[in-house]
Formats: C-alpha cells, sequence, structure tokens
C-alpha cells in the first residue's frame, strides 16, 4: 500500500468573507509549500479538489494547481480528487492535462466524476439535465483526444471539428484514469472507464463496503482489470490518542457534523445526526493517535477492507494552521509512511499508477 496527500483548498470557515489579495496570494502560497513538504516527507502522491465559487476556497479549481506542482515537484505522482467533468469542455481538460503530464514527465493521473454541487454547476451556467450522459461523453471525447490524431464528433453534449490536441500526454496512449462514486451504480462503471475506484472521507459501514467494493472487484475482473481501490482519510499523528484529539480531533468533528447538516450522513445510522459525531465514536474512521495506532488502522485498511492505496488529508476548512499542517504532513511521513516504504519496498507497478512514479 502507498499513501498519497489531499492538498485541502478550503481555507477559513464556510461563507467567509472574500479574501484580500495579500490574503488569498499566502493562502496560495502555503499550499504550494504543502505540497512540497509532503515530497520530502515520502509521500507517493498529491491531489487536490476542485472546487468553485466559494469564498472559503483559496484556489479555485485543480488544473492551474497541478500545472504548479508540476514544476514544483520531482518524483510524487500528482492528481485531482476528483476533477468534476463536467464543468468543462472536454477538450480543454484534455489539452490542460496533457501539458501538466509533460510539465511532470510523465506523473500525472486524474480522478474523473460526474459532480453533486449545485453551485459549481451553476456558477459555469452547465444543465443539470442528462448530467451522466455529458459526463461519460466527456470521458470518450478526452479519450478520443488522446489518439493522437485530428477528430471529429458530434456528440449531444460536445461538439468538435477537425481537432488535434498537441502536444499529447507524456504517456501513452494516456496517463491513467481514476474513477469516483459512491453509489453501486457509479462504482461499477469505475471498471469500465477507470483504472481505480476510489472512496471518500466518510464513515465505513462495513456491510456496505462488502458490497461496494465486492461489485467494483467483480466488474473490473470480468473487464481483465486488476482492481485498485483508493481511500481517502483524515488523520493526524501525535504522541497519543488524547494529543491528536486534542490538535486535531475539534477540526474533524465540525467538519462531519456540517456534512452531517447538510443529509449526506443519513444513510449512516451511527452518525444520522451531529450529536452522533464525537472523536470517540469517529475514531474507527479516521487515522489518529500514535505512530503505533496510525498503522495499525491503516493496515486494517489494506488487510481487512482490502484497501490499495489510502489519500491523507490533515486541514480542515477551519484548522489546524498551515504551520501545524507542515509538521504533521514531515512528522505523518516520518513515523508512518515510511513504515509502508520499509514494508513494501519494491517499486508500486499498477495501470492506476503514472509511468513516472514507480516507488
Amino acid at each position: 500500500m502507498r499513501i498519497g496527500y489531499l492538498i485541502d483548498t478550503h481555507v477559513g470557515d464556510y461563507d467567509r468573507p472574500v479574501p484580500d489579495p495579500d490574503e488569498a496570494a499566502r493562502a496560495m502560497d502555503a499550499l504550494i509549500e504543502e505540497g512540497i513538504v509532503a515530497e520530502a516527507a515520502g509521500f507517493h502522491s498529491l491531489q487536490v479538489p476542485d472546487r468553485h465559487g466559494r469564498t472559503e476556497c483559496a484556489w479555485p479549481g485543480a488544473m492551474s494547481l497541478l500545472t504548479v506542482l508540476a514544476r514544483e515537484t520531482s518524483r510524487l505522482a500528482l492528481g485531482s480528487f476528483a476533477l468534476v467533468n463536467t464543468l468543462y469542455n472536454p477538450m480543454l481538460i484534455a489539452e490542460q492535462c496533457a501539458i501538466i503530464d509533460n510539465l511532470s514527465r510523465g506523473r500525472l493521473y486524474m480522478t474523473w466524476a460526474r459532480g453533486y454541487h449545485d453551485g459549481y454547476w451553476g456558477f459555469f451556467g452547465v444543465d443539470r439535465e442528462r448530467m451522466l450522459g455529458r459526463y461519460l461523453e466527456n470521458v470518450r471525447v478526452i479519450e478520443a483526444a488522446y489518439r493522437g490524431e485530428q477528430f471529429s464528433c458530434d456528440g449531444d453534449f460536445y461538439q468538435v471539428r477537425d481537432a488535434v490536441v498537441s502536444p499529447q500526454p507524456y504517456q501513452r496512449p494516456h496517463f491513467p484514469f481514476w474513477g469516483g462514486g459512491q453509489l453501486p451504480a457509479a462504482i461499477e462503471r469505475c471498471a469500465s472507464y477507470a483504472d481505480s475506484w476510489t472512496c471518500d472521507d466518510f464513515p465505513i459501514e462495513r456491510a456496505t463496503w462488502e458490497q461496494q467494493a465486492g461489485a467494483y472487484r467483480a466488474a473490473a475482473e470480468q473487464r481483465g482489470k486488476k482492481p485498485f481501490i483508493v481511500l481517502m482519510r483524515n488523520g493526524w499523528v501525535a504522541d497519543s490518542f488524547d494529543q491528536a484529539v486534542q490538535e486535531f480531533g475539534h477540526h474533524y468533528v465540525d467538519e462531519m457534523r456540517f456534512y452531517c447538516r447538510q443529509g449526506i450522513l443519513a444513510h449512516h445510522p451511527a452518525f444520522d445526526t451531529p450529536d452522533k459525531i464525537t472523536p470517540e465514536s469517529t475514531r474507527e474512521h479516521v487515522v489518529v493517535g500514535s505512530a503505533a495506532e496510525c498503522i495499525e488502522r491503516l493496515e486494517y485498511y489494506e488487510e481487512e477492507l482490502g484497501v490499495d492505496y489510502v489519500t491523507m488529508r490533515f486541514r480542515m476548512p477551519k484548522g489546524p494552521s498551515f504551520e501545524r499542517t507542515r509538521e504533521q504532513i514531515q512528522r505523518f511521513g516520518e513515523e508512518v509512511v515510511a513504515h509502508f516504504h520499509r514494508k513494501s519496498p519494491e517499486p508500486l507497478v499498477h495501470p492506476a499508477i503514472p509511468a513516472g512514479v514507480r516507488f
């Protein structure tokens, strides 16, 4: 198993005032610095989200930040978690991602997503009707653009006339496509167009997980693919669980209670009301505590749930601070990530892993 790091682009409370230019610039510098520190600390990849029209988002969009990180790093994989394809013309995605893949010398992968946020679609004036069809056609156009030849298409949502994407991606025929989704149909679709299934950071209900992961694995194997499951988790390594809760736990609990109030956790009976969400009740769903406790939790995901890859997040919108987060990236790398490097020193080779990242 390998461990990546997610750079959360939210800075400050939800619906905060629009930041002034100096504050925005400082936040952007800090986000780039997190990526540089994560590479030095031994993380296998960086992931960035795709957000728009939110005052708490310090860096809207994913592709521009990935472009900068392609120049500021040299070893780890770079990807989105996840790019909302339905917001963009697929030719723009194809062109920009090819640039990132070339700048990084083949270290790019991209997690494609249909999206769920009405505000994002409204920001770009995208019609919400037939969104699944729009998404699937978007991915097909990107694949066609990476055949290295001029092409045209007249789809239901996108039209292309005598176009060629140049340069083509550094990886041929293209960089790895990662898939996302939490509903059964979306999970199974990952096996058809993507090299992985990525799962979000919400609490896991074991029976539901077995059903979802089992459906994905079966669909992937039916298509002759080797399954690859990616799990996002939040966490914090400290001298003890109590210290981790003190430094990080309340930030995580505040975030989960926010999502609970939006109805996103309504399906999970243990967390269907905000008062049920506490550091103790969520303990098995985060990677927190001493290094030994963090390693034990990650090994549980690997050995019991069959997870192949974990993406960690250490900073919520309200904190910890950028400074404390950089310290945490370094410590988690030294005390936890290094353990998995020693445990599996051979390079990770799988179609989901970019060709330029083999460690």
